[in-house]
């Protein structure tokens, strides 16, 4: 049998609701958004206007865009936010604050430590290592690819 390299909203919406840590569920929820990973990456605490429900995505060049988000992202931004730990495997490891949307784990940073030029380096590994974990768990091969996926979703999450 064939693996069909795509995310579908369901498959994206299931995982969602599956995601025990907050820092997990926001990554999803922003693809669901039609915010891709490599704009993960750069969103910071302050890039959400939370009055006017406003997300301020820069990438790596710092060329800015402003995309309106849901209610619920705006309550997962804030969760994602305030988690300093992180769960795996029954295990719990501190998240080290580093100005970013997604933290990573101390061993994220020693993991990669002769790799390492720039933060995102490490957020962008971390994203894709907890993807393939969280892919496992589900039995979702196609988050374990998302580096190389095509997100296809025909309509962006409203609720």
């Amino acid at each position: 049998m064939e693996l069909v390299n795509v995310l579908t909203y369901e498959t994206l919406l299931l995982a969602e609701s599956q995601c025990i840590n907050a820092q997990d569920a926001i990554v999803v929820r922003l693809l669901l958004e039609g915010i891709e990973v490599h704009e993960i990456v750069y969103l910071k605490a302050d890039s959400l206007d939370l009055e006017s429900r406003t997300l301020t995505i820069t990438d790596s060049y710092g060329i800015k865009r402003r995309q309106g988000v849901s209610p619920r992202t705006v309550q997962m931004y804030k969760r994602a936010l305030l988690q300093n730990q992180y769960i795996a495997d029954q295990r719990r490891s501190n998240l080290k604050d580093n100005g970013y949307l997604i933290k990573a784990t101390l061993n994220d940073y020693i993991a990669h430590e002769s790799m390492i030029q720039e933060m995102d380096s490490v957020i962008l590994r971390t994203i894709y290592r907890r993807f393939r974990a969280l892919s496992e768990k589900l039995e979702l091969p196609e988050l374990a690819y998302l580096t190389t996926l095509k997100l296809e979703l025909n309509h962006v999450v409203i609720a």
